[in-house]
């Protein structure tokens, strides 16, 4: 589903973002080098807590063995094992994975107790532990292992708090985005299924998900309406041709770092940044990989509408097209030259600038 402003026809006098101090003009794969040696600190607390999440308990290794190797998964717990135990809370490090949801008591105890948390990619940390020898996977060899890796690991992220409008938008964005697969599901069943009554059936299934679906925008746009009175992230982003409800409340809940971090390194956060790929002689071929896959998903689409309808986008999608550029290399182009307009406006409180058609001419 496109997701669309509403005045297409206005003018456009195009925000230019202002150049980042923190971008280098050199593009040489020595210079990377350099900036990346730079980037690859390691982190220096005095204690680290690596704990492995699954849905009923949390598996942990303390540095300090401090804490039981088993709680529950419980807010109550967690407050009164892992946060109680804490004594500097600004010292100490916790570590998990992302789980798809379970670890979100774990980071909301943490972030109200102002201790810093990082939530790893599964990925990385398997990758982390492969490469120090270790092929054995548990729970507890999982805690084990996160704590190690926080302890050695380079250029960590720190979670970002987030607020409650942002955990509001984010919920009900997760709906939506439930609801649509479902939607997706039903209707593949329906092309595939003959039997008349199981189609009755099926056909009733999707006409409620798709009045629910239409419930939850409607929500969203109220939801979108009333922070824009509050705050001035969501206003900036809805001047912006192209960027609707669902993109804003998207980057809101899913991206609260929008505006803090630089051009790269907010493009490499999405997986929308051009990974090098180079070796002796051989330059290889540059493609995106990793990242916040559901950011990237609901920006393309974004981008998709704003190849048509944002006069710069559209120009400079354009451009690549007529340089011989391959449609889908152009339009993860123009995804990035997005996001990263929308750093740098969020980051300067500038929203787009529009001018009448009449004082135009």
């Amino acid at each position: 589903m496109f997701d669309i402003v509403g005045e297409l026809d206005r003018a456009v006098v195009c925000f230019e973002p202002e150049p980042s101090l923190e971008r280098s003009h050199e593009t040489s794969s020595n210079s990377l080098g350099r900036d990346l040696t730079m980037k690859l600190q390691k982190s220096n607390f005095d204690r680290y807590i690596g704990v492995d999440v699954a849905k009923a308990t949390l598996e942990i290794d303390d540095s300090r063995q401090a804490i039981a190797k088993s709680i529950d998964n419980d807010a109550d717990a967690i407050v009164q094992l892992i946060v109680g135990s804490i004594e500097s809370p600004k010292s100490t490090l916790v570590v998990c994975e992302g789980t798809g949801g379970y670890e979100r008591k774990l980071a909301y105890a943490m972030h109200a107790a102002g201790v810093p948390i990082v939530i790893a990619n599964p990925r990385q940390v398997r990758d982390f532990a492969s490469g120090n020898g270790i092929l054995e996977k548990s729970d507890p060899i999982d805690a084990s292992v996160l704590r190690v890796f926080g302890e050695d690991a380079r250029n960590l992220t720190l979670a970002t708090p987030k607020s409650d409008d942002q955990e509001e938008l984010g919920a009900m964005a997760r709906r939506r985005k439930q609801l649509l697969d479902m939607i997706n599901q039903e209707s593949n069943r329906f092309e595939q299924t003959v039997d008349p009554v199981i189609l009755e059936l099926i056909k009733e299934n999707l006409q409620t998900l798709k009045r629910q679906l239409k419930t939850v925008d409607e929500h969203l746009a109220k939801m979108i309406e009333r922070q824009a009175k509050t705050n001035p992230t969501v206003r900036v982003l809805q001047s912006v041709p192209g960027v609707g409800t669902v993109t804003i409340s998207t980057l809101i809940s899913e991206l609260p770092e929008l505006g803090k971090l630089s051009r790269g390194e907010i493009a490499k956060l999405v997986g929308v940044a051009p990974l090098v790929n180079q070796s002796g002689r051989k330059d290889g071929h540059r493609s995106i990989f990793g990242g916040r896959g559901y950011v990237r998903r609901v920006l393309y689409m974004a981008t998709l509408v704003a190849t048509r309808h944002n006069e710069k986008i559209k120009r400079f999608y354009t451009r690549l097209v007529a340089k011989g550029k391959p449609k889908m290399v152009a339009l993860v182009a123009s995804m990035r030259k997005l996001l990263t307009i929308l750093n740098d406006m969020v980051r300067n409180g500038e929203c787009w600038r529009t001018v009448n058609p009449s004082e135009s001419k």
